[in-house]
């Protein structure tokens, strides 16, 4: 129920959806919930979106590994991998550190410097003042545990959006409680 679905596309996303939640997706909001109910620093939660260009023509047939390596193929008849559907576990990592110049493995694109921009604001402003909020990046809210927490959307179109997953992780978390 908590994954409708009704042709092939919806069948993948919820796929997609019910992996990336139970990876970190329940567990990053599982730490955020309980870390808001402490009564000390405000939680900041944000959602990665901004999926990773293509791979540069010069890479050949090779594919993007876990954690960021490579794994190229010798074989010119072996199909070149999809890119992926959005944001894959860690691709956030070299945005926010503003390191796109040196990975000449991706194809980035005026989009990805934009992201990449925003979110070194970001971590620029969390590092000074413990507040992700400043100059140049949507007013975020704190996250808070009563089901009318926001969260930062980051992408292109990086804004606030309400917490649409909520209701699955309640689920999850009830699941883990049996």
């Amino acid at each position: 129920k908590m994954y409708p679905v009704s042709n092939a596309d919806e069948v993948m996303q919820a796929a997609i959806d019910f992996s990336s939640e139970r990876f970190t997706g329940f567990s990053t909001w599982k730490w955020c919930d309980l870390q808001s109910q402490t009564g000390g620093k405000p939680v900041f939660r944000y959602l990665y979106a901004r999926p990773r260009p293509a791979m540069r023509p010069e890479m050949g047939n090779a594919t993007a590994g876990l954690a960021g390596g490579i794994i190229r193929s010798d074989d010119p008849t072996k199909p070149k991998a999809p890119i992926a559907k959005g944001a894959v576990h860690s691709a956030e990592i070299e945005y926010a550190m503003g390191n796109l110049p040196t990975n000449r493995v991706y194809d980035w694109q005026a989009d990805d410097f934009v992201v990449s921009n925003v979110f070194q604001s970001i971590y620029e402003h969390f590092v000074k003042t413990s507040n992700p909020n400043g100059v140049g990046v949507p007013s975020w809210p704190a996250y808070t545990p009563d089901g009318s927490g926001k969260l930062l959307y980051i992408n292109v179109d990086t804004k606030v959006v309400s917490d649409v997953n909520r209701a699955r992780f309640l689920m999850w978390d009830a699941l883990g409680q049996k």
